[in-house]
């Protein structure tokens, strides 16, 4: 039999002498060690820092006896499967016995000990104990072997990820150097289109020029090969376009111009367009549209050539038949969407063929490249230009049937919105000195030497600041970084400062931002209509700006940002009133989705939560919030008017710091007390 003296037997008993003639009989026939406990709560405090593997329990004790000593042990994790004996006078013997075994008791003896049955009792549960302690040694050596043939598992592991590194390295290296290749490719035919394109207008504004002079003078036999002339090199025009679009796109050169545009207008220019090509082929042309359009905010220029690409297609490759353009809106997923769908009876593609569809340089086939003509350019663009305005395309097609081209674009693409496409008038000067930790000036002014001047003079003053020589640049930077405040000068050429601040104070994302207006000084009083937070002299900004960024602590000032993620636009206007009325900054988000999306940017110090809401409720933001290193410690309050079950209760205790519900309290009452409860964070 195992060494016996590892086993600790606890003797619980408020009699000494009881204690004495057990631990007596006990140590005469077995090698066991003894512990002894005269109440209740001793023998709980023993089996807090002893480890015992038999418990002998008298019921009959003051103050805590053995039925709510057992129940004690039962409690614990640690306790709850030593085996209990209970001990107790003969005349209470039936009745305590039920209710020893009800609480769960191993066994029960009565008073007096019957010295036999003990030792043979006590015998019986160190048999099975010893089968416990091999039945351990068994699993520590089967662990032993498993960890030994897992640490030889381990080291042949660790050789095949160094070895899969190296080749991993060897690959990122051959990947960097294609990736440096096709870029330098890129960037060699944007260069190369660009030389070639000032030839060619020059070519085809000749040959318009000399068919007109043809047409004065009467030579008609010239006015042909004019036009082939003018012809072909509108052709050779529109491939230099196309491999130009590439390139920008490949090279990360290509920018988006969003701005509303109203959707009936260019369907009909297009239509218009497209027209004559589709009555070359003898096509019949049929137009679905919605009765009202609406507008769509989206980059108008790359719209047009998606859907002039598509239409042109379907007329290069349909001859006699019919060609489909269907308008229609849809929402998905609370979201609005316009759909336009090209369908034609040409000649269809394959499967295969369509699979390499949106390559570059690539068509069906060569025969269809003999046949048709053209580089293989349109779709792959089309695909690149949906796919920056957060859309998608699809197709479908048959041989011999015809092809079906579908493109879904959301109304409100993301994107910078300007209030026209293309160059800006003003100079493109856009230049930033930016750092994540630090507080981002940002200067909007027309006036470059003002400008530099002001942006030296305020890094003298440790600020960090970025400049824009121009509106439409100044936006590009308001969202890229997110400053913490905009100096404008709002007399910019064509009212383009004025502008420039509406947009700012009617865009959710921007209009948190705090801007400061150049103005001279009888424009001052404007300042307060358009919801500025000051207005500084244009001719004293050096003397007056450091007085107003030392107002508002921008030099110094802790994170002072509040995110508010809340779709009652009623409850994130009055707490957006309450905490900017406690200096502190608020970011309005109306889900959990938009909130995720700017957390990089906002990085608050408190978020305010609301739990049901569209899109992304408040449950599986937390979810992101908490599974993100850098964003699971912001603290978060929840804010509903939902009916908690305890379930969802106790899931959000774990993640937040408090929860409150909107009913508890007036519109009044609620935002002081988030404020109280951020002054708390605040102080920890």
């Amino acid at each position: 039999m195992q060494n016996t003296k590892l086993i600790n037997i606890l003797i619980v008993d408020d009699n000494k002498n009881n204690l004495f003639t057990l631990r007596t009989l006990i140590e005469e026939y077995l090698d066991v060690h003894i512990l002894e406990a005269e109440s209740g709560m001793e023998a709980l405090g023993i089996l807090l820092v002893e480890k015992v593997d038999l418990i002998l329990l008298d019921v009959q004790m003051p103050e805590m006896d053995g039925f709510e000593t057992a129940q004690a042990i039962g409690s614990r994790k640690k306790t709850q499967y030593i085996p209990i004996v209970f001990l107790t006078a003969a005349y209470k013997s039936d009745e305590f016995q039920q209710k020893g075994f009800a609480i769960g008791a191993a066994d029960y003896l009565t008073k007096p000990i019957d010295k036999p049955q003990l030792i043979a009792r006590i015998k019986s549960y160190l048999r099975f104990l010893e089968q416990d302690h091999q039945h351990k040694q068994e699993l520590e050596n089967k662990v032993e072997e498993r960890t030994a043939k897992l640490l030889q598992t381990n080291e042949l592991l660790n050789q095949e990820i160094n070895e899969r590194k190296q080749i991993e390295q060897a690959l990122k290296k051959a990947k960097e150097e294609a990736e440096a290749a096709n870029i330098a490719k890129s960037q060699f035919l944007a260069n190369m289109s660009h030389e070639l394109r000032t030839p060619l207008n020059a070519i085809i504004g000749y040959s318009e020029m000399l068919k007109e002079d043809a047409e004065d003078l009467g030579q008609g036999d010239f006015i042909p090969d004019l036009q082939k002339i003018r012809a072909a090199g509108k052709h050779l025009l529109g491939l230099i376009n196309d491999v130009l679009d590439l390139s920008k796109i490949e090279a990360g050169k290509m920018d988006l111009f969003i701005e509303n545009v109203d959707l009936e207008i260019i369907i009909d220019e297009v239509v218009n367009t497209i027209q004559p090509l589709l009555e070359n082929k003898n096509n019949q042309f049929k137009v679905e549209r919605p009765d009202v359009f609406g507008t769509i905010q989206t980059d108008v220029s790359k719209l047009r050539q998606i859907l002039l690409n598509l239409l042109s297609n379907a007329a290069k490759f349909t001859e006699k038949g019919t060609i489909r353009f269907k308008i229609t809106h849809q929402t998905r997923k609370h979201e609005k969407w316009i759909i336009f769908c090209v369908a034609d009876d040409g000649i269809g593609m394959t499967e295969a063929q369509q699979d390499k569809l949106f390559q570059p340089f690539t068509q069906a086939d060569n025969s269809t490249t003999r046949r048709y003509g053209g580089t293989g350019l349109g779709l792959t663009i089309t695909k690149q230009f949906t796919e920056m305005m957060d859309g998608m395309i699809q197709v479908n097609s048959e041989p011999g049937i015809g092809s079906t081209f579908t493109i879904y674009l959301p109304v409100q693409a993301k994107g910078v919105p300007v209030s026209c496409p293309g160059e800006s008038k003003t100079p493109h000067k856009l230049k930033a000195d930016l750092s994540q930790e630090d507080k981002v000036i940002l200067i909007i002014d027309d006036n470059t030497q003002r400008l530099f001047l002001f942006k030296d003079e305020l890094n003298k003053l440790g600020y960090r600041v970025a400049v824009a020589a121009n509106g439409d640049d100044g936006l590009k930077l308001a969202y890229k970084i997110h400053p913490d405040t905009i100096i404008l000068n709002v007399q910019m050429s064509d009212m383009e400062g004025w502008r420039i601040l509406a947009t700012l104070k009617n865009d959710s994302f921007l209009a948190t931002i705090r801007v400061i207006l150049m103005v001279m000084v009888k424009d001052k009083n404007q300042w307060t209509l358009m919801d500025a937070t000051e207005c500084i002299n244009k001719m004293a900004v050096r003397t007056q700006i450091a007085m107003f960024l030392e107002k508002y602590h921008l030099d110094n000032a802790p994170n002072n940002l509040i995110m508010v993620v809340e779709d009652d636009k009623v409850w994130g206007e009055t707490l957006r009133y309450v905490l900017e009325e406690q200096s502190w900054r608020v970011f309005l988000a109306e889900n959990g989705q938009v909130a995720l999306e700017h957390l990089n940017d906002q990085q608050p110090k408190f978020i305010l939560l609301d739990l049901k809401m569209p899109v992304m409720d408040g449950f599986e933001f937390l979810t992101h919030l908490r599974n993100n290193e850098k964003w699971c410690s912001i603290p978060v309050v929840v804010l509903t008017s939902k009916n908690l079950s305890v379930e969802e209760h106790v899931h959000l205790n774990r993640y937040v710091k408090t929860i409150l519900q909107k009913k508890t309290y007036t519109q009044d009452e609620l935002p002081l007390h988030i404020h109280e409860l951020i002054a708390d964070v605040s102080v920890s």
